[in-house]
């Protein structure tokens, strides 16, 4: 694509860079390529971190892509392959997209010219979809749902939404586009977090500016059996991260406006319970009663907390 494709026919239509780290993903990455040229404006550079693969990822993307720029580095994990794409995106807005994922038509075009009609927005997401594969286990391509007015946003998750974030991870990779001065000021993604890296990302942008959400869809979320987001952990990095923010932050967001910081603390006490129930269950029994009794510190009273912790800490005993 040319400038001169770009919406309204100008040709000092800001760059957009779309950053795609990739691990082992030729079976899925064209698919995410197609979906940002398929898009109807321009200027776009694709940056494709490849992420020490070790199949075909890049020879794919060379052989039928050749116009994406390719970064290589050692595998070191999704953070600092966004890292890296940060360090070599040159576009005034910047957006992420992962590498099984992809796009509905419209959607940069509607980023761009809301970033553009509101200054005060530093970052602009939109609604997504959950693809499933069908019966046979194959992906097709999903329906874009219907339209909705031109820049109509959701109010309720849209603004200074730190306090929103602290109770749910209301931003999606795949759907955000964020200015370069905002992403220059926020800095890099955590590369200690195996997961909620970019949980953690939307938590620190939150802090520096209003983040709206559009009311259209324009992405899709491919549902992987196996993949990242469904693993097992070890670590309960939805609790570090959100404890982090409220140690960090309070429960007050840079507009004023807050939540009871009791409320916080619940939140806590029930990512703990969860993450303990799940490695309880899964025969972990250590991790189990240290997650009861991290809940515990946030909720003295929870009284399911103090059944599992016993429960939990005579099966790490017996297992010993």
């Amino acid at each position: 694509m040319s400038r001169s494709d770009c919406a309204g026919g100008g040709t000092d239509a800001p760059l957009v860079s779309v950053i795609i780290p990739a691990y082992n993903a030729e079976a899925y990455v064209l698919d995410a390529i197609r979906s940002v040229q398929a898009q109807d404006y321009a200027p776009v550079e694709i940056v494709l971190v490849d992420d020490g693969s070790r199949d075909r990822t890049v020879e794919r993307v060379r052989a039928a892509a050749p116009e994406v720029r390719i970064v290589s580095q050692p595998n070191a994990g999704v953070a600092a392959a966004r890292n890296t794409g940060l360090r070599a995106a040159r576009g005034d807005y910047i957006c992420f997209l992962d590498a099984d994922d992809g796009w509905f038509a419209g959607k940069l075009t509607a980023q761009v010219d809301y970033l553009a009609r509101h200054p005060d927005t530093g970052l602009v997401y939109h609604h997504w979809l959950v693809w499933e594969a069908d019966a046979d286990g194959v992906f097709r391509l999903p329906a874009q749902p219907a339209p909705v007015t031109p820049g109509e946003i959701v109010p309720a998750l849209s603004g200074w939404i730190y306090t929103k974030l602290l109770f749910d991870c209301v931003v999606h990779t795949s759907t955000v586009m964020i200015r370069r001065e905002i992403a220059a000021a926020v800095g890099f993604f955590d590369t200690t977090l195996v997961a909620g890296e970019d949980y953690d990302y939307w938590l620190r942008t939150s802090r520096l500016c209003r983040i709206d959400k559009l009311a259209a869809t324009y992405s899709y979320y491919r549902a992987v059996p196996g993949s990242l987001t469904r693993q097992p952990k070890a670590v309960d990095y939805e609790y570090r991260v959100i404890c982090a923010a409220f140690e960090r932050w309070g429960a007050t967001a840079p507009d004023g406006s807050s939540v009871p910081p009791e409320w916080v603390q619940a939140r806590l006490a029930k990512l703990a319970m969860d993450f303990g129930y799940g490695h309880y269950h899964r025969g972990c029994p250590d991790l189990a009663w240290r997650a009861y009794l991290t809940a515990l510190r946030h909720d003295p009273l929870r009284w399911r907390a103090w059944v599992y912790l016993l429960a939990a800490r005579l099966k790490a005993l017996l297992a010993a």
